[in-house]
């Protein structure tokens, strides 16, 4: 088959599944415990219902055997391709199990970091392209090698993105709409083999936002791994195959603002003597909620993503100037946010 006719076979599946998944959200939250309830003394869950946490099922299921089918049915993929697809479907739905094994059993952050990181770096280990082994930035001719850290540095820039995405997972819409985003990237980036992957698990976010934005269904830890690791793993094949065009400022755009977010969160309550990963309404798209409401908070933070990752994608060797602007506009928007939420309240 041509990978054409398997991204158009994938879109189908993750429809399916993601429509299905919509649809009966209540009833497999119920039944298989996977529920989200608000917090009634004013605590940091003020969503208005009971929602069920089953939004990463479909896109990791529809993710996971697109990218087998590609493995054992894309013609043109060698045997390093199908390796790869087939540790990638692994790294995905393994994710999306330990962030459901959250969900529905509070693991807690260490048990589920280790986990993480342990699957994160089997797959670096054994599936090379998946390792960030050198850097080079715009404007740069030579590579820097990161030689016997290269392991360790790929698992640091993953873990670091889980953290940011699952911290990002706070309103309605949000890591779905970053998903859509990190995948039109992605579709300019990654070779032929790859994009039924990414025709799969875009069509899959784009039916879970029509039922996340209404409150039918949230993504939950699963999902939010799931995402993790699915665009994080893609960003560092597409660079290690299209190094010449792609440097590693134009990767760092990609996730610029939520890793912001997260360094911020994270050195603010170290300040003041409180774990990194407590839960607080510091998140940018707190923010962005008191000072103009959901969805029009929703509005500014896609368009604080998507204008530097379009720039950066028109213009090559552009990135590093877009992730000043990006940081530069983060800033802003923070500040904006914060002050005019200040003076509402």
């Amino acid at each position: 088959m041509s990978w054409q006719a398997l991204a158009i076979c994938g879109a189908m599946i993750a429809l399916m599944l993601a429509g299905v998944t919509g649809h009966f959200a209540a009833w497999l939250g119920k039944t298989f415990g996977l529920l989200d309830f608000p917090d009634l003394s004013g605590g940091r869950k003020r969503h208005e219902q009971v929602t069920p946490l089953v939004g990463g099922a479909p896109l990791a299921a529809a993710t996971t055997s697109v990218a087998v089918a590609v493995a054992l049915l894309l013609a043109e993929a060698g045997p390093a391709q199908q390796m790869h697809l087939l540790w990638f479907g692994a790294a995905v739905g393994v994710m999306f199990l330990i962030g459901l094994a959250d969900d529905r059993y509070a693991l807690g952050p260490k048990i589920r970091l280790i986990l993480a990181a342990s699957m994160l770096l089997v797959v670096i280990i054994f599936a090379p392209d998946f390792e960030l082994s050198f850097l080079r930035f715009s404007g740069q001719s030579d590579l820097l090698l990161l030689g016997a850290w290269g392991e360790a540095f790929t698992l640091l820039c993953l873990a670091g993105l889980l953290n940011s995405v699952n911290m990002a997972d706070g309103k309605n819409g949000l890591v779905i709409s970053l998903g859509l985003i990190w995948s039109m990237v992605l579709w300019f980036r990654l070779p032929p083999a790859m994009l039924p992957v990414i025709a799969a698990s875009a069509t899959a976010l784009a039916v879970l936002l029509w039922f996340n934005i209404r409150g039918r269904l949230f993504l939950g830890d699963g999902g939010s791994y799931a995402v993790s690791a699915l665009y994080g793993l893609l960003a560092i094949y597409a660079y290690n195959h299209d190094f010449a065009v792609i440097r590693a400022d134009d990767i760092a755009v990609m996730f610029a603002v939520p890793v912001f977010d997260t360094i911020r969160l994270m050195a603010v309550r170290a300040l003041q003597g409180r774990s990194p990963f407590e839960g607080d309404r510091d998140h940018l798209h707190h923010h962005l909620h008191r000072r103009w409401g959901w969805p029009r908070g929703l509005i500014v933070y896609v368009g604080l993503v998507a204008v530097p990752n379009i720039g950066a994608l028109l213009v090559a060797g552009t990135g590093l100037a877009w992730l000043l602007l990006s940081f530069a506009g983060y800033a802003v928007v923070l500040r904006i946010g914060a002050r005019g939420a200040a003076a509402v309240a």
